[in-house]
């Protein structure tokens, strides 16, 4: 019997690699006959094939059908059908953002008047990376290999057939060493080119048909699906051959082995690798402690080398046309990535911008993370514990690296997927030891099992549902799969006796539920004990706020539980009926509607009536433009991505609880969500921040031009949080300083604008070494800089009362004396400060 599934392509980038290898990994799953038609193009593909399906050139909106027909069709449409609208629109590579048209690129002055040869290109990741320039070549087979005349058609597959097998083989080993991540979806997608039988079959047919050696007809399989993807049109695909290279190249060692040479580059200094064209294979074989920046002549934005770069930190330029790695073999070059250049022939002014480049950002990476050692902590007192959402024990470590207070959320169903089978009770008792002895001491509350839904299992049975998200899934299944359940609980419980682990049940809606989980807990509890297995009996059970009804079943349910956390992403799909999935509904499900916000307070008031510690673990918490919100609602713990956890921290302390309480007031009586957003843009609940401070200051400045010294001023702002767009206040003063110059004359400068770039009207004061030419108006240099930065929206003519007040001020020889003597940042400050307020 024959079944179908229609759907509309939801990949931004259409359907690649990537994805395409994804739906492939279902579809193989099943013996049914499985297909793929673009309904655009009319073509179909064999849905186990990566290569058929991205043959097909889905693009972004395509109408598809899948198809299949067989014993088991019915099970495999319906798999495909919870992939396709719960996995596939996350399976994409981050899209990029539009490569810059000649001419765009934007030099700061300081580099630009630097001397240095500064050749453009397409910044792909961001950094900055400086080493030697290594040029990397493209791997060719030896003249010795002969590319015609087999003699024995059958032989040659045979033994291309057996190197397939071992290649597929590497490829098991290397996934199952590196985990998950994207060096794994990276070496999944060449995996199912390797098994793919489109891509076996034209090597076969090329060794029967035209007698070609495995050399030759692996080269010409190449050949043919590049020519495919290519005739698609897509860039994006056409980039996806660099992966097709890969897998040929691999097979290729695996049927010659030492008759081909060895591909290894050689390091001996930090470097700076050049090339044509990189594969994926090619930088996973690099060794990545050498590797500084990555340099292309030709290359896209989207290819699995610049995805993986972009994993690794290692900055990257692609499409520099024009440079000769021949010519810079052995140099010291410089890889922007935040501009966007390659940097040679570099002068002494060049590498003093790059060390004005590497200040700034320690600087600011310095501040962040003097909070990621202490509490978050309001500015009027109020403590919030800042945990970490996690899927494995390596997460835990990475969260207390970064300063996280705990774990939030420990994803414990990852530990489930990509399996034939689930974990056993020991498996999962390892993951959990390692996670609660990663945590030092620290809480950890992992979620039991939350599979259904988005995250269906192959070896559980699941029904076929309309509506997967308001069915069958997490709390609601365990009672049909208790002995997996009774499996998990045992792991968990076991592992609480090595630390602070708490247990948190997802997807509750009544307290039926709440009562059975623990019954289960309290058995199991006791058949440990009677096995003498050492556990915390104290251990907190707690359970996920995210469906509407447990929000108004909290006084009987904190008489059953320990704790509540708020899921935030499955609450406001369900409290505004909106699937989060939904493009269409992405204005609706905004998490400032005031109806949700009233929600989101009841719960917390109602925690704490009751005794009850209450956090929040979903996307909400990871957006700095909510915590002011979050903050007045007064949750107890938010629980963030580990690289967000300082960044929270910072942004906390320059929130006053007792504002942001009185945001909160006002907006759950606001109307709309825009009148919401309004109110949080305002910034009232934010710090009210001083003109300057002791961190926007700076004396001694060894800077020799103007250019410098205004850079200076605006990585000051950089480094004390004031802007995180400091090139953008850069090209905003010296829009001013085009009209005019703002040398004020006796030695001062006062350099200025107005701009939203700026989180706070500030000052920056930056006295010099040596004066430098300004062009003032009384034609000495300048020796004192202050650079006024004041917000666009601001009301309150800061900048001319700001600017009327220095100027007054400096035609008083005493103040200038004052300023020039005076050493101490602190000192300074007070001394600006007591001008400003005399004025």
């Amino acid at each position: 019997m024959a079944f179908d599934y229609r759907f509309t392509c939801p990949l931004p980038n259409g359907m690649h690699a990537r994805p395409a290898s994804a739906l492939e990994h279902v579809a193989r799953r099943f013996a049914a006959d499985v297909s793929l038609t673009n309904e655009r193009t009319g073509r179909p593909a064999n849905a186990k094939s990566v290569l058929g399906i991205v043959s097909l050139d889905i693009r972004h909106g395509d109408a598809c059908l899948i198809a299949a027909s067989g014993r088991d069709a019915a099970w495999a449409i319906e798999s495909l059908r919870v992939f396709v609208e719960r996995t596939l629109p996350h399976v994409d590579d981050v899209v990029a953002a539009p490569p810059p048209r000649a001419g765009e690129v934007r030099l700061p002055p300081v580099l630009r008047n630097a001397g240095a040869t500064v050749t453009p290109g397409v910044a792909v990741v961001t950094g900055v990376g400086v080493g030697r320039a290594l040029a990397i070549g493209r791997p060719s087979l030896p003249e010795s290999i002969a590319r015609t005349g087999v003699a024995d058609a059958d032989a040659e597959i045979t033994g291309i057939d057996r190197a397939l097998g071992r290649l597929l083989g590497r490829y098991d080993e290397l996934l199952d060493a590196r985990g998950e991540g994207v060096e794994a979806d990276v070496l999944r997608a060449h995996r199912s080119v390797a098994r793919d039988p489109e891509f076996s079959r034209a090597i076969a047919r090329a060794v029967r048909e035209r007698r070609l050696t495995a050399a030759g007809a692996v080269a010409e399989a190449e050949a043919e699906f590049s020519s495919m993807l290519a005739a698609t049109g897509s860039a994006l695909l056409l980039e996806r051959a660099l992966d097709i290279r890969d897998v040929c190249r691999a097979l290729l060692r695996e049927v010659y082995g030492e008759a081909l040479p060895s591909e290894e580059v050689v390091f001996t200094a930090d470097s700076i690798c050049v090339a044509d064209t990189m594969t994926p294979g090619q930088l996973l074989g690099l060794n990545r402690r050498f590797v500084k920046g990555l340099v292309l002549a030709h290359g896209g934005t989207t290819s699995h080398t610049v995805i993986l770069a972009r994993s690794r930190g290692i900055p990257m330029v692609v499409g520099v046309a024009g440079l000769d790695a021949a010519v810079i073999l052995g140099q010291t070059v410089v890889v922007d990535g935040d501009l966007g250049v390659v940097v040679t022939g570099l002068t002494d002014a060049a590498w003093r911008y790059y060390d004005m480049e590497r200040s700034r950002l320690d600087r600011r990476r310095a501040r962040v993370q003097r909070f990621s050692a202490h509490p978050a902590m309001t500015e009027d007192g109020r403590s919030i514990e800042i945990g970490a959402n996690v899927g494995s024990a390596a997460d835990v470590a990475e969260a207390v690296t970064a300063g996280a207070d705990g774990v939030g959320l420990f994803r414990t169903e990852m530990l489930f997927l990509a399996r034939k089978n689930p974990p056993s009770e020991d498996e999962q008792f390892a993951q959990y030891s390692r996670a609660v002895t990663a945590a030092e001491g620290r809480p950890i509350i992992a979620r039991t099992l939350d599979v259904g839904g988005d995250k269906p299992f192959p070896y559980l049975s699941l029904p076929k549902e309309a509506n997967p998200f308001l069915g069958y899934r997490a709390v609601r299944i365990y009672r049909e799969f208790e002995g997996l359940f009774r499996s998990q609980i045992r792991a968990l419980v076991r592992a609480s006796a090595l630390g602070r682990l708490q247990v948190m049940i997802p997807m509750v809606s009544c307290l039926d539920e709440v009562t059975w989980v623990r019954e289960v807990i309290a058995d199991e509890q006791a058949r440990l004990a009677a096995a003498g297995v050492a556990f915390n009996p104290a251990m907190p059970v707690g359970a996920m706020i995210e469906v509407p009804s447990a929000a108004f079943l909290l006084e009987p349910l904190a008489g059953a539980l320990d704790f509540f956390s708020v899921g935030t992403n499955d609450l406001l799909q369900y409290f505004l009926a909106c699937d989060r999935d939904n493009p269409r509904l992405t204005p609706l499900a905004n998490p400032l509607e005031p109806s949700f916000l009233r929600l989101l307070d009841r719960i917390v008031s109602e925690a704490r009536a009751h005794g009850r510690w209450v956090g929040l673990c979903g996307d909400m918490a990871g957006r700095a433009r909510f915590l002011p919100v979050l903050v007045g609602l007064g949750f107890d713990e938010l629980s963030v991505p580990p690289p967000e956890v300082p960044a929270t921290k910072a942004l906390i302390s320059g929130l006053s609880a007792a504002a942001c309480r009185a945001l909160v007031e006002r907006a759950i009586g606001a109307r709309t969500a825009r009148d919401v957003e309004q109110m949080v843009d305002e910034r009232g609940h934010w710090r009210p921040l001083p003109l300057t401070e002791p961190e926007l200051v700076r004396v001694r400045a060894d800077c020799r031009t103007k250019e410098e010294a205004i850079k200076t001023a605006v990585d000051l702002l950089y480094g004390a949080g004031r802007t995180d767009r400091p090139r953008d206040v850069e090209e905003a003063v010296w829009r001013r300083e085009a009209d005019y110059s703002t040398g004020f004359g006796h030695g001062f400068a006062i350099p200025h604008c107005k701009t939203d770039a700026v989180d706070a009207n500030s000052m920056a004061v930056v006295k010099l070494q040596h004066g430098v030419e300004w062009g003032a108006l009384d034609g000495d240099a300048v020796r004192t800089v202050v650079l006024l930065a004041v917000r666009e929206s601001d009301t309150a003519a800061t900048h001319m009362r700001v600017l009327a007040s220095l100027a007054r001020r400096m035609m008083h020889e005493e103040f200038r004396v004052q300023v020039e003597q005076e050493q101490d940042p602190a000192a300074l400050c007070r001394l600006m400060h007591e001008e400003q307020e005399q004025s």
